[in-house]
């Protein structure tokens, strides 16, 4: 009898360092990496459920092109301005650059939401569900990367190709080193001035 009340102190010890040191393991380390490396490995394993797999999920619906469906390319939902242009009215323009970016001019009609401040629970109420969303930054890149979490999310968001570069007549910007340069020709149209 003396052994089992050991035994069992002892799980009962164990079970409690292991519910207050798993978790701050976790916080330390970064729970997103523990989960991701508890994840069964292989063709045949499936992700267990929780945040990972509902991310994944999304991740993978956003990232796979629905052949039936040319309105679902995938994870490449870029446009360029001389599609957008004549349906624009058509598009959620969303600035993502600076405050100072934005009121230096920007796309008629767009809505200057940094991105930093994108993801927040009151920035991302103010964006339609029921319709396109453009996401404009200054090269494209950054609205690349705002494209996939807003997609990730479930809104149906798109990537102005080239920016406000696109959107402009034509910027000379740097490409791969500061010494060889390489003329964007976009679409000429006007900016506006932050609305």
């Amino acid at each position: 009898m003396k052994g089992l009340k050991s035994v069992l102190l002892f799980a009962m010890v164990m079970v409690a360092v292991l519910l207050y040191s798993v978790p701050a393991f976790c916080e330390n380390e970064g729970l997103g990496d523990v989960v991701s490396d508890a994840a069964p490995k292989g063709e045949s394993k499936v992700i267990p459920p929780g945040h990972f797999a509902l991310v994944a999920k999304y991740a993978e619906a956003f990232l796979t092109p629905d052949p039936n469906d040319p309105s679902h390319p995938g994870g490449h939902r870029t446009l360029y301005a001389a599609d957008v242009a004549p349906k624009l009215d058509s598009y959620f323009v969303l600035d993502i650059r600076t405050p100072a970016e934005y009121a230096a001019g920007t796309v008629p009609g767009a809505v200057n939401i940094p991105m930093a401040d994108l993801a927040k629970a009151e920035n991302l109420a103010k964006l339609p569900l029921d319709k396109a969303i453009l996401i404009v930054c200054n090269t494209g890149h950054t609205s690349s990367i705002s494209n996939a979490v807003l997609g990730v999310l479930g809104y149906d968001a798109w990537t102005l190709r080239f920016g406000m570069m696109g959107w402009r007549a034509m910027t000379k910007t740097k490409v791969w080193s500061s010494k060889v340069s390489q003329d964007i020709y976009g679409a000429g149209y006007v900016s506006k001035i932050g609305q």
